[in-house]
């Protein structure tokens, strides 16, 4: 075991603040997806601590299916943080994460005769924006998911407002949005790797590659996920037929995710349906081989 101070540490505050997982949840008796993450890789928890302490992003590598999104809002909850997300699509401009301009308000406003005078009331906070400005009195998360799906610009244009703690309000250049180091949040950046992303930006970033998950840690999720519900021999056999789904596809990591296992668990104890049965080919097929082609993606 790592020996060292912990400001994240999910055993203890995890279990202080929700008791033992398993067992708990819905009424159903099935926790929710984003109450799940099993934080059994000692050298992660190291990452997002490193990362708190430095104060520098965590970028996270990983395949599908790795719980590279999971991560973020885990931490919040355990911390007792507040959690901001924001998924980047091809669309998404360097401001996004800041602020952005309701063109169509303002348009609107003028047509009735309702214009502001306040040109701050036309710009919407984003998520760097409300975790800055609230700081002091709450520390954030921050999810910035698939950052590789952007413009190579937008990586480089967050070094200014992540390595200062501040950005220039859009109306008023001479006022800042800032915080201080000790109320800086937790900035977690998540890459698919379609793109290789700057060096100026990696070297700024703590970075850790999640692997795809194993069946202990399947199992674990399952037993943590499911409470009073686990049925360990049914985990397993279900586990194996996910590693055999990966084999199947040689050393390309993608393949059904932790949440696909969990689709296919569920059902599979649910509806009364056990491997190897006509009713599980069907199962299998629609929760977790689905269309995927030879190299592991969904068509």
């Amino acid at each position: 075991m790592l020996q060292y101070e912990k400001e994240f540490d999910p055993v203890v505050d995890d279990s202080a603040a929700t008791g033992h997982r398993s067992g708990a949840g819905s009424e159903s008796g099935y926790a929710a997806d984003d109450e799940v993450y099993v934080f059994d890789d000692e050298q992660l928890v190291l990452a997002v601590n490193v990362a708190l302490k430095t104060g520098r992003p965590l970028l996270l590598f990983g395949p599908p299916g790795s719980g590279k999104s999971s991560l973020a809002p885990n931490v919040a909850r355990i911390l007792g943080w507040k959690y901001y997300a924001h998924v980047v699509t091809a669309r998404t401009e360097p401001e996004d994460l800041l602020w952005r301009f309701d063109a169509m308000k303002r348009l609107n406003d003028a047509q009735a005769k309702a214009l502001s005078v306040n040109i701050e009331d036309y710009y919407a906070r984003g998520p760097l924006w409300r975790a800055f400005e609230g700081g002091a009195t709450h520390r954030c998360v921050v999810l910035i998911d698939e950052i590789d799906k952007a413009d190579p610009d937008l990586p480089n244009s967050l070094l200014g407002p992540l390595g200062s703690l501040s950005f220039p309000l859009p109306w008023d250049d001479d006022s800042q949005v800032t915080v201080a180091d000790e109320h800086a949040p937790l900035v977690v950046i998540t890459t698919n790797d379609e793109r290789e992303l700057p060096r100026p930006f990696l070297r700024r970033c703590i970075v850790f590659e999640l692997i795809s998950p194993g069946k202990d840690h399947l199992l674990r999720v399952a037993e943590q996920h499911l409470g009073t519900h686990y049925d360990k021999e049914l985990a397993g056999r279900i586990a194996d037929h996910i590693i055999h789904i990966r084999g199947q596809r040689g050393d390309d990591p993608a393949g059904p995710s932790t949440a696909e296992y969990l689709d296919a668990l569920k059902a599979s104890h649910q509806l009364g349906v056990a491997p190897g049965t006509p009713e599980w080919a069907v199962l299998e097929a629609v929760t977790l081989r689905k269309r995927r082609d030879d190299s592991g993606r969904t068509s």
